[in-house]
């Protein structure tokens, strides 16, 4: 409940000395509680607390809620009221009370976090960046027609842990209507590449199956891979969910021409192109040396994998070329 000193400096630094007693026709109009009020003004009315016919019910009583909060007014409060404005009213019960809220317009989350980042940015700390605030992010609110923004009016940040302290005031700018301390860590933040759907072992990986995440900088472990080069030509050792860090250990070299398989061995020189039907001697993945054997001559070589049906043969030597034939 909200105590009688609320009211006090207001009723008796001039306000109850301007009350006036109920005029004849007026007394004999009982007046009705309230009991849910929400005023856009910074000051509650007379008429904002009782409806009927309220002597004087332009006249401030006590100071508004901050916006979007609440307080209630208690019997005991109101028949001191009452009493003090010569009002023809009393409490019928300890139950009789009111409750006063004040109109507001919120602030947005992103508003305030994006103050909180501008604010760290301003003391060096680069690049993108993200921030955890204990608790969550706080609610703050303007007066109705106010400016709907936030600035930081202090900060404290230590660099070797991330954690700040930030006082923050609304709006930006003007006579503050609301304030609040937060505490919190900040980090910076890398983008990771991952997968955009799940993959099996024997998919290779390549651009088109590739997005990417922001993550902590100081959560990403050496393990984890952040280059598309190292992920691109692989397949997953196990199944790989879409959208999560990918391990160098969750990645093998992914074969495209299986130890056994049917191949074409291709080999081009300048002035001419040949092309033989060969067997892999083991397993490879694109752009690997293998060893291959011409199956019409029993020769073996050595050649790189150009596709999972075509190898091909540079020719060093002639003994190289004469093998491919």
């Amino acid at each position: 409940m909200t105590s009688f000193r609320i009211i006090a400096t207001l009723l008796f630094a001039g306000f109850a000395i301007a009350a006036r007693p109920a005029a004849a026709d007026t007394a004999a109009v009982p007046l009705q509680l309230k009991s849910e009020v929400t005023v856009e003004a910074r000051i509650v009315t007379l008429g904002d607390l009782f409806a009927g016919a309220v002597p004087g019910g332009e006249r401030p009583v006590v100071e508004a809620p901050a916006p979007g909060e609440s307080y209630r007014l208690d019997a005991n409060w109101l028949a001191q009221l009452a009493v003090a404005f010569n009002l023809p009213w009393r409490p019928t019960s300890s139950f009789d009370e009111v409750r006063v809220t004040r109109a507001s317009l919120r602030i947005e989350p992103g508003v305030v976090r994006q103050a909180i980042e501008s604010a760290l940015a301003d003391r060096g700390l680069a690049g993108d960046i993200g921030i955890d605030i204990d608790g969550g992010i706080p609610e703050l609110a303007v007066s109705l027609g106010g400016d709907p923004t936030v600035a930081v009016e202090s900060l404290a940040y230590e660099p070797a842990s991330g954690r700040f302290t930030a006082a923050l005031v609304a709006p930006s700018f003007g006579r503050p209507e609301a304030t609040r301390t937060v505490s919190g860590r900040a980090y910076a933040l890398t983008d990771v590449p991952v997968l955009s759907h799940r993959m099996a072992p024997g998919d290779t990986i390549t651009d088109a199956d590739l997005a990417w995440i922001t993550m902590p900088a100081d959560r990403i472990g050496t393990t984890v891979v952040i280059d598309v080069e190292d992920l691109v030509g692989k397949t997953p050792r196990r199944p790989i969910r879409p959208e999560t860090p990918i391990r160098i250990t969750d990645l093998a070299t992914a074969v495209a021409v299986v130890k056994g398989s049917l191949i074409m061995i291709a080999l081009s020189t300048p002035n001419m192109q040949l092309s033989v039907q060969g067997r892999a001697m083991q397993n490879g993945a694109i752009g690997e040396t293998i060893r291959v054997m011409n199956t019409m001559s029993n020769r073996t070589v050595e050649a790189v994998v150009i596709s999972p049906t075509e190898v091909a043969v540079l020719p060093p030597t002639a003994t190289t070329a004469g093998a491919a034939q």
